[in-house]
């Protein structure tokens, strides 16, 4: 069959969208599947871990793997790796040659003859779609709770994602760790890197032994001079006038300056935790509409989000997160434009991230299958 991948083999595996009470192994053996075991998506190893099988009056337990042909475990090397000694059943779509692992013939379930062919074919149309979202004209055919629950999923993968950046930071450090996310807001999409480096090159020590101007004047000057690494690193495709880097970099070093860094803060409510910031904001002369939303969005959300799961300050932050993305306007952009064209509703910067994440992890690398949408369109 044509275009057959692993993704879609792993997508039938999980959904148990197989009549595994009617198959039988390679080798013409009666095999009673137990335990489909738990998708390993993120780790190296086999495919599904923890599985279980009943072979020859034996139950085993281990893990599956998956490939198109059976042949692939020698060509991607797994037989040279001790990761793949426990698995205890290979799922293949054709069984193309016998596999021994650590001494053992591995048990071979072939599922060539037992694909819904209409079911692919429908797979395939969203995979070979040219448009960006390749569900665009079936997208209104399915219940709204499931693009509501890849909503709720991809705020949550976005925050985590974010929070990942700074898996190595000292934990004991809560200003430190909040200034990145702030490095990374002021530098939008074109800039993060360069402005986090910026942030590192601060002397924290002897910060307030310059005046306002002499702080900014002494960060552009590590921005800009002909002696700095960053002076070649600044992107300014698509800056308007009024963000231009210079003018970031202004800003940044005004917040930076007068900035105290009080972690009570971070326990107000949503509402009052905004109006805390804008007026900060506003007192230092560094507000625009655009500027602050975006810190709202990629500095104050996912601080808060780490907040909750590394239990830096007690008490839970992700529903104060999720509801400071709820009290501000949805963003305009290229990518919201584009479920807009397709007539997705966006009332607040929830919706505009959640569908930006959806677009980046799933519709513009064909994750149909790992999908709410998707799944709904392809079971309907």
């Amino acid at each position: 069959m044509k275009l057959m991948n692993e993704f879609y083999l792993h997508y039938l595996w999980k959904m148990k969208r197989l009549p595994i009470h009617l198959m039988q192994l390679a080798d013409g053996r009666s095999l009673s599947l137990l335990d489909f075991g738990s998708y390993n998506e993120f780790e190296n190893g086999p495919d599904f871990k923890n599985g279980s099988i009943l072979l020859d009056e034996l139950t085993w337990f281990g893990s599956i793997e998956m490939h198109i042909n059976a042949s692939d475990w020698y060509k991607h090397k797994h037989h040279l790796d001790a990761n793949y000694n426990n698995v205890i059943l290979h799922v293949v779509y054709n069984s193309d040659s016998e596999i021994i692992q650590n001494g053992r013939v591995l048990p071979t379930l072939e599922l060539k003859s037992w694909i819904d062919l209409n079911h692919f074919k429908q797979y395939q149309f969203l995979q070979k779609n040219k448009s960006s979202i390749p569900c665009e004209n079936l997208f209104h055919t399915i219940p709204i709770e499931y693009w509501e629950n890849m909503k709720n999923r991809s705020i949550i993968n976005r925050l985590n994602r974010k929070d990942s950046y700074f898996q190595t930071t000292e934990e004991g450090d809560l200003k430190l760790i909040f200034l990145k996310f702030v490095a990374r807001a002021f530098g939008s999409n074109l800039n993060q890197q360069p402005f986090e480096q910026l942030l590192n090159l601060i002397d924290w020590e002897t910060l307030h032994k310059f005046s306002l101007d002499e702080f900014v004047s002494r960060l552009k000057f590590f921005a800009f001079s002909d002696e700095s690494h960053l002076r070649i690193q600044w992107k300014t495709k698509g800056f308007r006038s009024v963000s231009n880097v210079p003018k970031r970099v202004e800003q940044f070093a005004v917040f930076l300056f007068n900035f105290e860094f009080e972690p009570e803060v971070f326990e107000l409510k949503p509402k009052e935790m905004i109006s805390k910031f804008e007026t900060i904001f506003k007192q230092n002369g560094i507000y625009d509409k655009s500027l602050f939303n975006n810190f709202l969005i990629n500095a104050i959300t996912p601080f808060l989000y780490k907040l909750t799961i590394n239990e830096l300050i007690t008490g839970n932050h992700q529903d104060q997160a999720i509801s400071i993305l709820k009290n501000l306007p949805a963003e305009s952009n290229v990518f919201v434009k584009k479920w807009k064209n397709i007539n997705v509703i966006f009332k607040s910067a929830f919706d505009s991230q959640a569908a930006l994440e959806i677009y980046q992890q799933f519709c513009a690398r064909k994750q149909c299958l790992s999908c709410s949408v998707g799944i709904k369109i392809l079971n309907p």
